[in-house]
């Protein structure tokens, strides 16, 4: 009778394990400096709140078909939708200085300057500064480029937009 009960209890614990580990992508952080959590699954949607680069969610709904998710975030006590190319493909950011994790997500000054391109002028003040980590915008910048020409082509095709003639 005991052997049962260890084996029936045993079952359980891997029955949840495989639960909870069936779906690994629930998780989620946000790679863009801010974005709005709306109400609706639409850019016409009312802004419920915003959430900030590696501000860390939960999908509750991903419909089919749809550029849109349902989320949480239990941090800032906020839950609406956002669009999923506002958030990680792979779960969990995270930031890396060598081979250690970062503790702290990089200052706005460190995302801004990211997100601009750099010239000579540019990088060197910024190399100057001892109190600015210039190592997490050299990794920053390699990533979003790795992923900004993917997600453009994506969206491209999506909205079936044609880009000739650029921007009149």
């Amino acid at each position: 009778m005991r052997i049962r009960r260890i084996i029936i209890i045993s079952l359980l614990l891997l029955a949840a394990v495989a639960i909870f580990a069936a779906d690994p992508l629930k998780d989620r952080s946000v790679i863009v400096k801010e974005t709005p959590v709306r109400d609706k699954s639409s850019y016409a949607g009312k802004i419920l709140g915003k959430l900030e680069y590696t501000d860390r969610v939960q999908i509750l709904e991903l419909p089919a078909g749809s550029s849109w998710a349902k989320v949480r975030s239990a941090a800032k006590k906020l839950e609406g939708w956002v669009h999923l190319s506002t958030l990680s493909k792979e779960g969990r950011l995270v930031i890396k200085e060598g081979d250690q994790a970062v503790k702290t997500p990089p200052s706005g000054y460190e995302v801004a300057l990211a997100g601009k391109t750099f010239n000579e002028g540019v990088e060197a003040n910024s190399r100057k500064d001892q109190a600015f980590n210039y190592k997490a915008v050299d990794e920053m910048v390699e990533y979003s480029g790795r992923i900004l020409s993917a997600d453009a082509s994506d969206f491209i095709k999506q909205g079936g937009l044609t880009v000739e003639g650029g921007a009149r």
